[in-house]
């Protein structure tokens, strides 16, 4: 009466909320033959590739930003006297449109940010544009095979 000496199966864990639903996707999509192809793709690890990426982001960065700043920028030739807070600009005819970049760097908050990020953005995308450009042409990557 003592231990029973027979080997105790090893109870089956129970399926975990994400697997389930995974596989519940899978069936429905048939996404796997997707990611089998995406997982064989060979990237590039030199530097120089990342140029194009650098290009992207920074005009999601600008696209970002530029809407951010047309909710506030009025693009109007119109003289207006300027009443913000820049002191030597106070009661001086200017445009419209300097008024409101004026109100956005002085009056918004985190106006100025915005504008500089978009600034810089715009800067580094050129820069990166003309740089991608320069390595695919010198390179030699426009010609077959890709």
């Amino acid at each position: 009466m003592g231990h029973d000496s027979r080997p105790v199966a090893p109870e089956p864990e129970q399926e975990r909320t994400g697997e389930r639903l995974a596989r519940w996707a899978d069936s429905r999509l048939g996404r796997r033959p997707v990611a089998r192809s995406v997982r064989r793709l060979v990237f590039p690890d030199h530097w120089s590739f990342l140029l194009g990426e650098i290009a992207l982001y920074s005009f999601v960065i600008l696209l970002i930003t530029g809407v951010y700043l047309s909710f506030y920028f009025h693009p109007s030739s119109d003289l207006v006297v300027y009443q913000g807070d820049y002191a030597p600009l106070r009661g001086q005819l200017v445009s419209e449109a300097f008024d409101s970049t004026l109100h956005i760097s002085f009056d918004v908050r985190g106006g100025l940010l915005v504008r500089q990020a978009h600034h810089w953005a715009a800067l580094v995308f050129v820069a990166a544009v003309l740089a991608h450009m320069l390595r695919v042409f010198f390179t030699g990557a426009f010609r077959k095979p890709r």
